[in-house]
C-alpha cells in the first residue's frame, strides 16, 4: 500500500473519531427490579441526565440540540 492511501484512511479514520465524540451519547438500561431507564450524555457541554421514559429523554436531546443553535 502507497504511502498516500495510508495517509488517506489514517485521516479518514481521525476525522469519524473526532467527530464521533462529539455525538450525543444515549443508551437504555435496567435496575435490578427489571425497571427501564435511559441515560443521556452531552460530551460538548458535559452535561448528563437519568429518565425514566423514552419521552423524557427525547425531550433532552431536543433541548441539547435547540441549546447549540
Amino acid at each position: 500500500m502507497r504511502l498516500e492511501s495510508k495517509l488517506q484512511i489514517f485521516w479518514q479514520k481521525l476525522v469519524i473519531a473526532l467527530s464521533a465524540s462529539s455525538e450525543l451519547q444515549v443508551w437504555q438500561k435496567s435496575d435490578r427490579y427489571g425497571h427501564i431507564y435511559w441515560r443521556a450524555y452531552n460530551p460538548i457541554t458535559g452535561s448528563s441526565a437519568c429518565f425514566g421514559s423514552e419521552a423524557e429523554m427525547r425531550l433532552w436531546i431536543e433541548m441539547q440540540y435547540y441549546q447549540e443553535m
